[in-house]
């Protein structure tokens, strides 16, 4: 009974803020979040499964009328597991071969949103826009296939997404599809020469 009555004097003395703030037309929305992704063409004899990641960040949220602007910049890390099965791939002659790769990256959102439904306590909103994604390391096995070579130095993606603002806490879903090559094998064996990313992101934030 406690948690309840605390959390309704928080979503109070939150709602009065967002009221006061009302006319602001620049917002600060620093998020944390987690994320699953792969990528869209497997390769012969891998298979693979997204594992959950984590990202951290902030967006700015510029303009108070239907339509705002969204730029924001984030620190992404993508966790995939791959399995070979009877492969060429597989590493020294081994007949299965499990393992995990963690990317971590750079991600540069550059959004336009849409206010849907707004109320002194609620707002829903969509956006839809490019991200662009520089990735810095690459943590695989030394025998796994894909290395940090294989990884281009900057790729970019198309991103939708629809989110809702309750006081000044903000929650987000956004799926972002590949619009160019993320991974462009360089190992000879591989018949798939590239391939692009999806990620499914989950955010919760606070607008300041």
């Amino acid at each position: 009974m406690k948690l309840i009555k605390s959390l309704l004097v928080l979503v109070a003395v939150s709602s009065s803020v967002m009221a006061q703030r009302a006319d602001k037309s620049v917002y600060v929305n620093p998020k944390v979040g987690m994320n699953i992704s792969g990528l869209t063409d497997e390769l012969e004899g891998v298979s693979s499964s997204g594992k959950a990641g984590y990202n951290v960040g902030l967006d700015l949220r510029l303009g108070d009328g239907l339509v705002f602007f969204q730029p924001g910049v984030y620190y992404y890390q993508y966790n995939t597991k791959y399995t070979i099965v009877e492969s060429s791939l597989l590493p020294n002659g081994q007949t299965t071969y499990k393992t995990d790769v963690k990317v971590s990256s750079i991600k540069v959102p550059v959004q336009m949103g849409i206010r849907l439904l707004t109320t002194d306590i609620i707002s829903v909103r969509a956006n839809l826009g490019p991200a662009f994604n520089f990735p810095v390391d690459v943590n695989s096995d030394e025998d796994f296939v894909l290395k940090r070579g294989d990884y281009k130095s900057a790729t970019v993606g198309g991103v939708v997404g629809a989110g809702v603002d309750l006081a000044i806490f903000t929650f987000d879903l956004n799926y972002e599809f590949g619009l160019s090559d993320y991974v462009e094998f360089k190992d000879p064996s591989v018949q798939s020469s590239s391939s692009n990313q999806y990620v499914v992101t989950f955010n919760v934030g606070i607008r300041l």
